[in-house]
């Protein structure tokens, strides 16, 4: 739990650059009064308040932010989906990894078992949302383009929020198990991927439109 919470103020940090820099100094200190069981949540309110911040500063037409500022964010937001995503196409546990055996021994014969399926095999789909989001990335960070087709932005969005949901379903009616929502789960393959995507989406928006 402390290692999420400092990701998140280091993602929080660097959000801010050095132009809040003494708001990251106040942020880190403010941290030692917060109580332990709210920690969390408080450091996730950190972190939007940052990306609103980003927002509010981005100017329509000039690409302002540092490259390896952004460079850093992006890749805090959508590499831990991307592993997450390996794992679950290629991994011992991956969706490769299963047969017509597998899945009638392991799968078909419960109602979870199905629901386990359903859930492998969606994270194998909505997971791609990782590797695009890191060459989505990567372009953003040579050419400073964000992401254009607002469908697919919407469409990465949508499909890690509605992975989310039925992940704290399956929680809230199975009790812990694999791929039941944590908090960790939920900030690492939820709102971080659907925060960068959003920003990629919003680079857009701050390119030059050709003069006609």
């Amino acid at each position: 739990m402390n290692d999420l919470i400092s990701l998140c103020l280091r993602l929080a940090a660097a959000l801010m650059g050095k132009h809040g820099s003494e708001w990251s100094r106040a942020m880190n200190a403010e941290l030692n009064h917060v109580p332990n069981n709210d920690r969390l949540l408080w450091a996730l309110g950190c972190v939007l308040a940052a990306v609103k911040w980003r927002f509010e500063t981005m100017r329509s037409g000039n690409f302002q932010v540092s490259r390896g500022v952004l460079l850093l964010e992006l890749l805090l937001c959508f590499l831990p989906i991307s592993l997450g995503w390996w794992d679950a196409v290629f991994g011992q546990s991956g969706v490769l990894g299963l047969n017509q055996s597998i899945i009638q021994d392991h799968f078909t014969a419960t109602p979870l078992g199905r629901v386990i399926l359903g859930m492998m095999i969606g994270s194998a789909l909505i997971g791609l949302a990782g590797p695009i989001g890191l060459f989505l990335t990567s372009r953003a960070v040579i050419t400073g383009a964000g992401l254009r087709s607002r469908a697919l932005g919407i469409a990465m969005i949508a499909g890690v929020t509605l992975y989310i949901v039925a992940s704290i379903l399956l929680r809230l009616f199975t009790g812990p198990g694999a791929y039941a929502a944590d908090m960790g789960f939920i900030v690492l393959i939820g709102l971080l991927p659907a925060l960068g995507t959003a920003h990629l989406m919003y680079l857009s928006r701050a390119e030059p439109q050709p003069s006609h």
